[in-house]
């Protein structure tokens, strides 16, 4: 009798078992699937390998929330990114260092996802002894274009852009506050030596100011310790 189980038969004094087409190919087709996520096993090891062995890897300092420029740098702004180099890592921010970027300025805009470079930041500008802060209203056209909190730029009067006298009256002044309003109208606050505090403050009080010369920092940024 032949059952769906099988043939089962004497032939010739042997036991003859035939079992179902269907389990045999299971079997096998089984065997392909288990040689074929092996074998993607295997290429995403050797992919990883190739990966880390194309360069070296070194942990950078990234920025994890947009900051503009001029703001006050924050812990919260700040991630850790990954990036593979050949040779020698310049002017990136190791990992180990990002604590010494807070409370550093922003010098231009930090997108999401920059990697933080030299340059990028300020020393965060304060009142050191003997400066004295003097306040200002300064109109359009009487200010660098880009000046942010930080930079040092020359305080004179403002016939100083038609007489070659008055600008050499100039005084050097630190930016410690920039706040934009409208019409192109820049309010600013100054760090002024206390000897010439007043006479600042008496240009800006009768809207003579005009800070002039091309924004910089009083030391350059040249490293998170410098």
């Amino acid at each position: 009798m032949v059952g769906l189980g099988g043939l089962v038969g004497n032939v010739r004094g042997r036991v003859v078992v035939v079992t179902k087409p269907g389990k045999a190919r299971s079997r096998v087709r089984t065997q392909w699937l288990a040689l074929g996520a092996a074998l993607v096993v295997l290429a995403g090891v050797l992919v990883a390998w190739a990966l880390a062995n194309a360069a070296d890897r070194v942990q950078v300092v990234q920025v994890a929330q947009r900051v503009k420029a001029g703001e006050v740098i924050q812990a919260a702004d700040l991630t850790v990114a990954d990036v593979a180099f050949d040779g020698v890592v310049q002017g990136l921010v190791p990992a180990a260092s990002s604590g010494g970027l807070v409370g550093r300025i922003a010098a231009i805009d930090l997108g999401v996802g920059a990697l933080l470079q030299t340059g990028m930041w300020r020393d965060a500008p304060a009142i050191a002894d003997g400066e004295e802060s003097v306040g200002a209203v300064l109109k359009a056209g009487r200010f660098p274009v880009g000046l942010v909190r930080g930079d040092v730029v020359l305080a004179a009067p403002l016939e100083a852009s038609a007489t070659p006298s008055a600008a050499s009256a100039s005084i050097a002044v630190r930016v410690l506050d920039v706040q934009a309003g409208g019409d192109g109208v820049l309010s600013v606050t100054l760090a002024v030596l206390a000897e010439q505090s007043v006479q600042v403050a008496q240009l800006a009080a009768t809207d003579q100011l005009l800070l002039i010369g091309q924004p910089q920092t009083m030391t350059a940024a040249t490293g998170v310790d410098g």
